[in-house]
């Protein structure tokens, strides 16, 4: 950790030294209102006074939903930004405001969930909500608080906090279509200054074709509290996630024969497991000061197979020890100044490879929050970030990047508010592309590097809300693979080169969105347009939207949702469309589109208890083996969302929950 070990004592001396009991202590984060971000800025604030946009989902959202994972919740919230690669489990990449997967930071309690193993962006299906009471997702650059590879966002899941004194908790049983077998039993107990959660799940379903196994998933969380005083909370969490995916498919190439039966293995399938330890330490250190510490570890491991069976035989694993600290001090009633560091250390271990891939990464930030006139405020960050990379095979990378955002919130009247921001951003490169440009005598790869603007304007008052969102990040070093470049393998093996990782740049990402709603508690209607261009401007003209570092970026989408109450029957529904895209080995645009709908029934039965109807994936149709090696559905509207790849059947879930 190096420097690292100088700041802890820093940071527990100064928590130490401030003193000053005050009367309620610091509650977890996952206690805010649904009004309020706890991720955006240093210090809680309300959704509508901070310049940066930030969707709130509490635990009523999450269960509405009915998702067992961060894939299938995202999908649903963020339309045409969610990508999955065939049925249930597969892999689920977030292009967050039109990024690519790697630019968004994944968050659990504080601690980084991306595999350290660097194959770029965290496989959302794989992320479960089991114990999760909140989640945050910030669009914009992000590099200013959570460091490298933060260019398009963060998405934040916080774990459940106090539970009433007593024993509380939830069962809760599904079955459906597709084979669905559904459990989850959450006991917690609370007492006047602390509690303790837990929580044990298990799922499966087919998936989208046929297989020899279906996906199933596990996972067991425990969680708890105590308050050490009148002025301090410790906090901690463990969860243990696995998941069995069937993936029959190994490729799917572009052609217009049928496809080789060997392309299609029944019996492959690849497996994992991820374990996140987490304890943060927060305390009132005086009237004015708030101390915070965070420590945890993330660990990864995947079982890939190969292309010819289905036996699992690429391991994979990644480590990832962090730690976070913060004071915060409330200057005035008008400022807010928080100083703090981040410091990790990340371990991978790849199929073939000998020695690890290492990282060891320290940065230390400083932000500032002020208001003016109660309707003007302004927040500025700086960070600073040193990285020390280590790469079989290749000599030890030192990299130093200072990042900068400015953002500006006005509160107009009448329901208006308009903001404004602008910062910069970087990623360190893969530790994948690094190892391979290593092994092929590729270049040392410089840190990739965005600005980004964004300006919006809302509207809310009463049930009616609005809003318009403009958005537009400039990449410079952007990392891409080159096809023609590399070594030349023998004619032996092939006869062809074997590519190479190089730093590109202007590239241009830009996007518009508008939303409207309205909402009461009988019934409720929000819809939303985005249309956005990722241009990559050194490519050739005719390549622009269609390079490998633009491509699965839908030009337009568009969806509605609400609800209907009956008495105390509840009906809700969903629809999205998503447009045209360019996807991987396609000498045109993807110009089908594809259209999601889903429908949910739910009625109480008695005290705590809630019965509930749920249909997904209603326009997708449903892909046979012969069809798929026949390429009938290649081109068909909503039968996929990568080409090549089924989408899931319709599903129909019946599923009881108590409260208890």
């Amino acid at each position: 950790m190096g420097n690292s070990r100088i700041l802890f004592p820093l940071v527990v001396g100064a928590s130490l030294w401030a003193g000053g009991p005050v009367v309620e202590p610091p509650p977890p984060r996952s206690e805010a209102s649904a009004t309020v971000t706890v991720t955006a800025e240093a210090t809680p604030v309300e959704l509508v006074r901070t310049p940066n946009p930030v969707l709130v989902v509490d635990r009523a959202a999450i269960e509405a939903r009915g998702a067992d994972n961060l894939g299938d919740l995202l999908r649903l919230l963020l339309p045409g930004q969610v990508f999955s690669s065939g049925g249930v489990g597969t892999a689920a990449t977030l292009n967050l405001g039109g990024g690519r997967a790697q630019d968004t930071v994944v968050m659990l309690d504080g601690i980084r969930l991306s595999d350290a193993t660097g194959f770029g962006g965290v496989n959302l299906s794989m992320v479960s909500l089991a114990g999760i009471e909140r989640i945050e997702v910030q669009q914009g650059p992000c590099s200013t608080r959570f460091g490298s590879d933060a260019q398009a966002g963060v998405v934040a899941l916080y774990s459940a906090g106090h539970a009433r004194e007593g024993f509380s908790g939830q069962l809760r049983a599904g079955a459906g279509s597709q084979a669905i077998r559904q459990g989850l039993f959450a006991p917690a107990y609370g007492w006047t200054s602390g509690w303790v959660r837990a929580s044990v799940s298990a799922q499966q379903e087919d998936g989208a074709t046929p297989a020899d196994n279906p996906f199933r998933s596990s996972g067991v969380f425990f969680g708890g509290g105590q308050q050490l005083g009148a002025d301090t909370l410790l906090t901690a969490s463990y969860r243990n996630a696995f998941a069995g995916v069937p993936i029959p498919i190994s490729y799917a190439d572009y052609g217009s024969g049928n496809r080789d039966a060997s392309q299609y293995v029944p019996s492959r399938q690849d497996f994992s497991r991820t374990e996140v330890l987490s304890a943060t330490l927060r305390s009132t250190l005086s009237p004015a000061i708030l101390g915070e510490l965070t420590l945890g570890q993330a660990l990864q491991t995947r079982l890939e197979p190969n292309y010819t069976d289905g036996a699992a035989t690429e391991r994979y694993t990644s480590r990832r020890d962090q730690a976070n600290g913060a004071l915060t001090w409330r200057v005035a009633r008008t400022s807010t100044l928080q100083a703090g560091f981040d410091a990790y250390q990340e371990t991978a271990r790849f199929a073939g490879t000998l020695d690890p891939a290492t990282g060891r990464h320290l940065a230390v930030f400083l932000e500032d929050q002020t208001e003016f006139a109660d309707a003007l405020r302004v927040v500025a960050t700086v960070r600073g970030q040193s990285d020390r990379l280590t790469f079989p095979g290749a000599a030890e990378t030192r990299v130093s990047r200072a990042t900068w955002k400015l953002g500006v919130n006005w509160l107009l009247g009448g329901g208006l508010r308009a903001y404004a921001s602008a910062g910069t951003a970087f990623a360190n490169p893969l530790l994948f592309q690094a190892i391979y440009n290593a092994q092929y005598q590729g270049q040392a790869l410089d840190n990739e590097r965005s600005f980004t603007s964004q300006a919006g304007l809302t509207y809310e008052k009463g049930p009616w809300t609005a809003g318009l969102e403009l958005s537009r990040t400039l990449y410079g070093n952007l990392v891409y693979f080159d096809a023609n470049g590399g070594q030349f393998i023998p004619a032996s093996w092939g006869g062809y080169y074997s590519g190479i990782y190089r730093n590109g740049s202007d590239l241009r990402l830009q996007s518009a969105q508008a939303t409207a709603g309205y909402r009461t508690a009988a019934w409720s209607l929000q819809g939303f347009y985005r249309n956005q261009e990722f241009r990559d401007e050194r490519a050739d003209p005719a390549m622009r939207f269609s390079s490998g570092a633009v491509i699965r970026k839908p030009f337009q989408s568009l969806g509605l949702n609400g609800h209907r109450t009956f008495g105390d029957l509840r009906l809700e529904g969903w629809w999205s469309w998503i447009g045209p895209r360019y996807d991987y080995g396609l000498p045109t645009a993807f110009k089908e589109h594809f259209n999601d709908l889903g429908l949910k029934a739910a009625l109480p039965l008695g005290p705590g208890v809630v019965l509930s109807l749920r249909a997904d994936h209603l326009l997708q149709p449903r892909t046979t083996v012969a069809q798929w090696l026949a390429r009938e559905r290649d081109f068909q509207n909503d039968a996929s969302q990568i080409f090549g790849f089924p989408a899931q059947p319709p599903t129909v879930t019946l599923e009881m929950r108590y409260r208890f």
